[in-house]
């Protein structure tokens, strides 16, 4: 008798088919990025490390539309309340680096988010696409504040080589969530 597993065929961005220990592993999940983004934006800026630099708003920008399948708007205010919440914590983005890192996030997700539900792409190119697209808005905006004179002159605080660190690992990290905890194949 061949059975095979319900779970290898839902879509990695619809958990509606799980069972309930797939849902409690989803919110403890969710728990965990949740205090690890305050505890991580509030505590590296407090103590002087640049923990800051991981990206974890991003992170939690991601694995949002991978367990839960926000709607757009949703989304969207939740780029904009990470950047924000961190702000009104410790100081950390200024203001109108808070503006620029919402647009920035919602980019991200959108991108992301549209690329894996409405054009079925691949995660590895929706990530890439969304990360691309992410980044030349982010960098435009911050050119144009810095060209304005609302920021200081540094268009690249950090290196490039770290930002192409943590984009790797967080590609990885999404996909060994799409192919191991929502046992879903991707390219």
């Amino acid at each position: 008798m061949n059975v095979q597993s319900n779970r290898s065929s839902a879509s990695c961005v619809n958990p509606s088919r799980y069972s309930l220990a797939y849902y409690l592993i989803e919110y403890l999940f969710a728990i965990l990025i949740a205090v690890s983004v305050v505890g991580i934006t509030s505590g590296s800026h407090s103590i002087g490390l640049p923990f800051y630099k991981l990206n974890p708003m991003h992170w939690v920008i991601y694995f949002t539309i991978l367990f839960r399948k926000p709607s757009l708007g949703a989304l969207i205010v939740l780029a904009f309340a990470l950047p924000f919440t961190s702000n009104l914590l410790t100081g950390h983005p200024l203001l109108i680096k808070s503006v620029i890192m919402g647009v920035e996030l919602s980019i991200y997700g959108t991108v992301f988010n549209i690329m894996i539900n409405s054009y079925n792409a691949r995660l590895v190119q929706a990530f890439v696409m969304s990360q691309l697209a992410g980044h030349i808005i982010y960098y435009g905006l911050k050119y144009l504040m810095i060209n304005a004179g609302l920021m200081e002159n540094t268009l690249i605080s950090t290196s490039i080589i770290t930002q192409l660190i943590v984009f790797g690992c967080l590609g990885l990290a999404l996909f060994c969530t799409v192919k191991y905890l929502l046992a879903k194949d991707y390219k």
